[in-house]
């Protein structure tokens, strides 16, 4: 076990009679920061990221439901029902305002949770995203989105060997670097005795999450009023410097600051230091 596992760690807190959240925590004493991570993703993907901000943030990084360690009820797995699992997690652990950042299906849950919830927001950090597809349902758009959602829902979960997942993973996620897959295949399977890997992730709940790629966003974004922050990959083929700016203007209650961290996609694991100076230079500029 690495320094940074020891200093992130693993809890859990029941948030009904039919929902447990896992999820890690960094403990500091000045803002309180709530990572969300991406569909089939997990918290422990933002323990380097944690490890690199400053020691005044206080961080915790949920596997949200479906997902990880965390429970798998039946029900909505939407952007705003996961939006109200965080809220629920916010008051049962005290938190007040908390800044919350996400990535993809985690930046989602994370305007959900502006828009819905002001008085407990004091910043929003959309990171790797937002997805153009939420404000822009084209043709094109409609069919990746769908593709994908398909792929992820009949995509394999079980595996005899690591080396058995890592090779498919990269067939199934062609845009992640190894770095990446080797920690999903680490840290986002059960490891057996035998040696086999089972996903943390529900892929019929995933792949429903997908689908919400689609969902106009355009209101939950004018709702916002705290300060946000776009984090962008400059490996990015869809979130372009010019395409931040075109999003950002869906904003209009608050300020956008657009910033840009060498990576493709998963920034959290690419380029953890440069993610944690995006978010504590914005935080320090805003907050």
């Amino acid at each position: 076990m690495d320094m940074n596992e020891r200093v992130f760690e693993p809890r859990d807190v029941a948030l009904s009679s039919e929902l447990t959240l896992h999820y890690f925590h960094r403990p500091g004493t000045g803002t309180t920061l709530i990572f969300l991570h991406p569909s089939s993703g997990y918290g422990r993907m933002w323990q380097d990221t944690a490890a690199q901000l400053p020691p005044n943030f206080d961080v915790y990084a949920l596997d949200l439901r479906g997902h990880g360690d965390s429970g798998r009820p039946d029900g909505e797995y939407s952007a705003e029902e996961l939006a109200r699992d965080l809220k629920v997690f916010v008051d049962k652990l005290g938190l007040g305002r908390v800044v919350v950042a996400g990535h993809s299906l985690g930046g989602r849950v994370a305007l959900y949770f502006a828009a819905l919830f002001p008085e407990a927001t004091a910043g929003l950090v959309m990171v790797a995203g937002p997805h153009l597809s939420n404000f822009y349902q084209t043709r094109d758009a409609v069919r990746t989105v769908y593709t994908q959602s398909y792929k992820t829902m009949v995509s394999e979960t079980a595996f005899a060997s690591r080396d058995a997942a890592l090779a498919y993973l990269r067939t199934l996620r062609p845009n992640d670097t190894e770095a990446a897959l080797l920690h999903r295949v680490e840290y986002n399977f059960t490891h057996a005795a035998d040696g086999s890997l089972t996903a943390k992730y529900d892929p019929i709940r995933v792949a429903e999450g997908l689908t919400h790629q689609l969902i106009d966003l355009k209101r939950q974004a004018a709702a916002v009023r705290c300060p946000t922050a776009f984090v962008r990959g400059t490996g990015s083929a869809e979130m372009t410097p010019d395409a931040a700016k075109d999003v950002a203007k869906f904003w209009t209650g608050t300020v956008v600051d657009i910033y840009s961290v060498e990576a493709k996609s998963n920034l959290q694991i690419e380029n953890p230091s440069a993610l944690a100076a995006a978010i504590a230079e914005f935080t320090a500029k805003r907050l």
